[in-house]
């Protein structure tokens, strides 16, 4: 079965308190999800998960690690590996058969733009406070994830 590889970004808006998590509504599964998509051939994940937040909802944002110190060498760039990783199926639809979605999930802090809903990626684009992610419509995995991520808060994430 077909493997895409994919990235999702788990945007903070500060890392203190009252911090707030960007949450994009999906046309296709009609629920609350991290901005993400598709890594296109031409990019790393790196740059296709920066490209997919500010594509989806006009934030620019600083990727940020819990897990990972970046070692840079002399001879390759150095990538910030992937919080979390995660093997996704994705049920046959009338548009394509049934594949797999490699999801590399990251974790960024806003560092510019403003809210802008892209009409042709969701249906709306909001900050959520931390504090109601319980009661917003989102898959299980996705509300755990957040919450995981937030409780690490007290850490200080490492920058790209």
């Amino acid at each position: 079965m077909k493997k895409q590889p994919t990235v999702s970004v788990i945007v903070f808006r500060t890392l203190a308190q009252d911090t707030d998590v960007l949450l994009i509504h999906h046309r296709k599964f009609d629920r609350w999800m991290v901005p993400g998509g598709h890594v296109e051939p031409v990019e790393n994940p790196n740059e296709a998960a920066i490209r997919e937040v500010l594509e989806e909802t006009g934030i620019g944002i600083r990727l940020v690690s819990f897990l990972h110190q970046l070692h840079p060498v002399s001879d390759a760039e150095c990538l910030l590996p992937p919080e979390y990783l995660y093997q996704q199926l994705i049920p046959a639809s009338s548009k394509e058969a049934a594949h797999y979605h490699i999801d590399m999930t990251y974790i960024g802090t806003a560092i510019g733009g403003e809210l802008t809903l892209n009409a042709a990626e969701t249906k709306a684009v909001r900050w959520v406070p931390i504090a109601d992610i319980a009661t917003v419509n989102t898959f299980e995995g996705t509300r755990s994830t957040i919450t995981d991520t937030y409780n690490k808060l007290c850490n200080t994430p490492k920058q790209l």
